[in-house]
């Protein structure tokens, strides 16, 4: 059992990392000064630097926290997916959308800076954020990977499909949150549609199959039975 100080040790620090969070995202990295954190979170500067170097340091731990969440619920959400239902990867896709966007509407500056590869914090940042959008695209690449090997996917290289997948998802959350051009709604439904049609874009004969046989038994299931 953890010793009393020990647990508040760890609240004191969550404590720091939660404020941070929500300054970052308020203010973005350049113009958060340590001081915004100590004062928000009710702490004096001795107790923050008991706990981190420097703003640099627990930016850093911010972003490694919330990437690697996003990272673990994605690859939980993709657990159970069977990719032989189009139904379902309709529904996994639009989960995973939505969780996504729930980040970026609630930390939109510290999003910002990890997509422009830490925006002049040092080149340290780049490839630790690098390394962190990358390990989305390699969790998504053993999944095209088994798909290849099960006969449901033709012949694609599996990063490329998975690069081109976060790919298109960072470029239009980055003008979902600099433009404003679309609505959260129009992004999630437009990225649905343009993630099922690449998938569609790939399936061999028997995957095509699957889809539609699938899909015919859902619709069957759906009908409402007949009171006769």
């Amino acid at each position: 059992m953890p010793k009393v100080s020990e647990v508040r040790r760890q609240h004191t620090q969550n404590c720091i990392i939660q404020t941070a969070s929500e300054i970052f995202s308020k203010k973005g990295y350049h113009n958060t000064q340590v001081m915004d954190i100590v004062r928000a979170a009710g702490i004096s500067a001795g107790t923050f630097y008991n706990y981190f170097k420097n703003k640099r340091e627990i930016f850093e731990r911010v972003t490694q926290e919330n990437t690697e969440y996003i990272r673990l619920h994605l690859k939980d959400l993709r657990r159970t997916f069977n990719i032989r239902n189009r139904n379902e990867a309709v529904k996994v896709a639009r989960e995973t959308y939505l969780v996504l966007f729930d980040y970026i509407d609630a930390y939109p500056h510290i999003y910002l800076t990890m997509l422009r590869s830490g925006y002049g914090v040092d080149e340290a940042f780049d490839q630790a954020t690098w390394n962190a959008f990358s390990s989305w695209a390699s969790d998504f690449a053993e999944d095209v990977q088994k798909w290849l090997e099960e006969g449901i996917f033709e012949e694609i290289n599996p990063n490329l499909m998975s690069h081109a997948f976060i790919g298109m998802g960072m470029q239009i959350v980055h003008s979902y949150i600099v433009e404003k051009k679309y609505t959260r709604d129009e992004a999630v439904e437009a990225l649905i549609k343009l993630s099922v049609a690449m998938f569609e874009a790939f399936l061999t004969d028997t995957g095509k199959e699957l889809w539609m046989r699938h899909s015919l038994h859902d619709a069957d299931t759906a009908k409402p039975e007949s009171p006769c």
